[in-house]
Formats: C-alpha cells, sequence, structure tokens
C-alpha cells in the first residue's frame, strides 16, 4: 500500500520520541467498517499542487492547507479523507477542523483507519468527507485546523507529507509557509530547506514529490525565546546571553520583537531600571522563567555587566537594527 496527499509535521529528533498528527487529504474506500487507503493505478485524479501555511502562536499552531487536484479521467465522487498521523507520546491535539471544496464549506465524518497499512497502527483514523471530481478540471480543496504543540523535550509542530501517493503520479508542487505570530516562541530548526522572505516568514517550495514512505514529514522544532524549559527556575547564571558569546546564525530565526527581549533579558536579570512599560510588565509578570523576580536596581551600572554579556547585547542590538 502507499498512502496520499503530503502534509506537513512539525517534529524534531528521533522520529519514535514524538507524536504527531494530521496527514494530507487521501482516497478510502470503506472495508469492514474501517477506511482502507485506494491504489494510486486506481484513480486519475492527480494533486498538481498543495499550499501549506502554519502559524504559530504562544499556546498553539493553526495550518491551512489549499489542494488543487486534476481529474484525468471521468467525473467522478470520491471519498477524500483527512487522516490523523500519531506515533510516541507528547501528541498535540486538532481542534476547530474545518473543510472547503472549491470555497464552499462542507461538512465532514470521523471514521477510524483500517489498522494493518504496512503493518502498522500509526494512522488513527480519518476525517471524511465526499468530493466530486469533473473531468479534465481542476477541483480545490482546503483544510484549517489548530493544534496544541507536540511535546518530546521541546515543542513540535509538524506536518504529515508522506500520506499522499495514492493520487495519479507525483504531487506537482508543494509550497510550505511557516509565520511567527508568537511572542515567545520561535522556529529553532526546520528539517527541511528553507528561506526566510521576511521578519516573521519562512517558505520552501518542492517540485515532483513522490515521498517513498507514507511517514515522511516536515518538522519544526519550536523553542522558548530564552532557550529555557525548565523545571528550574532561569538565573543569570543559565541563561545563554550570561554563559557564552552568540554568533550572528543564533539569532537569525528570531523576529525583531524577541531580539529586543532576549537582548533586555540580559538586563532584566542585572536589575536594570526599565521605563518602557511593557518591559517592566514583562518581565514582571508575564514571563514564567522569571517567575516575577525581576527587581530594578537603582544602583544599577554597566560596569556589572559581563563581558559576555556586552558582547552578546551588541550583537544583538546590530540584528535588530538589520530589521
Amino acid at each position: 500500500w502507499r498512502f496520499i496527499v503530503k502534509k506537513l509535521i512539525l517534529l524534531f529528533g528521533h522520529l519514535l520520541l514524538f507524536c504527531f498528527v494530521f496527514a494530507n487529504d487521501a482516497n478510502y474506500h470503506m472495508s469492514g467498517g474501517q477506511l482502507i487507503p485506494v491504489e494510486e493505478t486506481n484513480v486519475e485524479v492527480s494533486m498538481i499542487e498543495e499550499e501549506i501555511n502554519i502559524v504559530l502562536h504562544d499556546g498553539y499552531f493553526e495550518v491551512t492547507v489549499d489542494f488543487y487536484f486534476y481529474n484525468y479521467g471521468n467525473d467522478v465522487n470520491l471519498e477524500v479523507g483527512f487522516p490523523l498521523f500519531c506515533y510516541g507520546y507528547g501528541k498535540g491535539k486538532i481542534y476547530d477542523f474545518k473543510c472547503w471544496t472549491n470555497d464552499v464549506e462542507t461538512s465532514y465524518a470521523d471514521y477510524p483507519l483500517e489498522r494493518n497499512w504496512q503493518n502498522n497502527t500509526q494512522l488513527e483514523k480519518a476525517y471524511l468527507r465526499s468530493i466530486y471530481f469533473t473531468s479534465k478540471e481542476i477541483t480545490k480543496t482546503r483544510v484549517q485546523y489548530k493544534s496544541t504543540y507536540g511535546y518530546s523535550y521541546s515543542k513540535i509542530a509538524s506536518y504529515l507529507y508522506g500520506t499522499g501517493s495514492c493520487w495519479k503520479n507525483s504531487i506537482g508542487k508543494i509550497t510550505v509557509r511557516v509565520k511567527n505570530d508568537s511572542l515567545i516562541n520561535y522556529p529553532e530548526y526546520f528539517n527541511y530547506s528553507t528561506t526566510k522572505v521576511n521578519d516573521n516568514t519562512w517558505e520552501s517550495e518542492f517540485y515532483d514529490v513522490e515521498p517513498e514512505e507514507y511517514n515522511k514529514e516536515f518538522y519544526i522544532y519550536v523553542n522558548n525565546i530564552f532557550h529555557d524549559n525548565g523545571p528550574r527556575y532561569l538565573t543569570r547564571e543559565r541563561y545563554f546571553g550570561y554563559t557564552r558569546k552568540l554568533e550572528a546564525w543564533n539569532l537569525e530565526n528570531y523576529t525583531k520583537a524577541q531580539l529586543r527581549l532576549i537582548r533586555n533579558a540580559i538586563y532584566a536579570f542585572n536589575g536594570y531600571p526599565f521605563k518602557s512599560s511593557d518591559l517592566i510588565k514583562f518581565f514582571s509578570e508575564d514571563v514564567a522563567w522569571f517567575h516575577g523576580k525581576y527587581v530594578p536596581n537603582p544602583t544599577f551600572s554597566e560596569d556589572n555587566l559581563t563581558e559576555n554579556e556586552k558582547y552578546n547585547i551588541k550583537l544583538i542590538l546590530e540584528e535588530e537594527n538589520k530589521r
């Protein structure tokens, strides 16, 4: 068996450690009350393009995927499912799932999947709907949902793309666009080649995609901007701005707003008396890693800073000014 439509999963590290969800639309038939994938040779519908948009937020991420299909055969009505994918532990939870066909929102049903595909039990169920593919025409579908982050040693956002080979031919083009709208999270690592196109957006394009295995995925390792996942309180002595000299590449995936925060965190640990109300609030109340321990020091002096701290402040400020 080979599976169908491609989806992005953002994970990091050894795949066996993670659990994550949601794969591209696929074509199924029912057998014994469960869904079974249709073999590629049985369909004349090809996925010619897929546009994946992922937006990172503080406590969740949202995904919108547009699929463009072309029907080389006769008019046909197919059962199309958006399968949920999971293995390991730390699964994120999907919610607010919606779907459209040719820009018209459609209903869907929730079905279990046949459990013996390639003797594997990682595909759990699918959101299933019926789609009519007109002969020699393009049909556009869309899925949209929100998800909590998966967890291993840190947050994971991901999308499975290896389940798409039930459609005719390879996927013509995949565009992956990741936007960071979070203030406290940033995409530290991508498992695929990508280009930063502006302060908070990364984009990639892939052509003639034919994954060799159904569990192929795109994933993103999402870290908090202070590189601290607890459970201990973050202290000056543990903060990277104190412990080492940063390099320019360490700062590439931060937004300008985040660069301002990591730079001022160095000052916060040294008791700098901020005048900006948002910084006072952020370091006093909003940042769990500081646990409200920011205490202004009226006698603060730049001489209190270490050479590492001075160097890092200068480097971060230079990067801010480039944005």
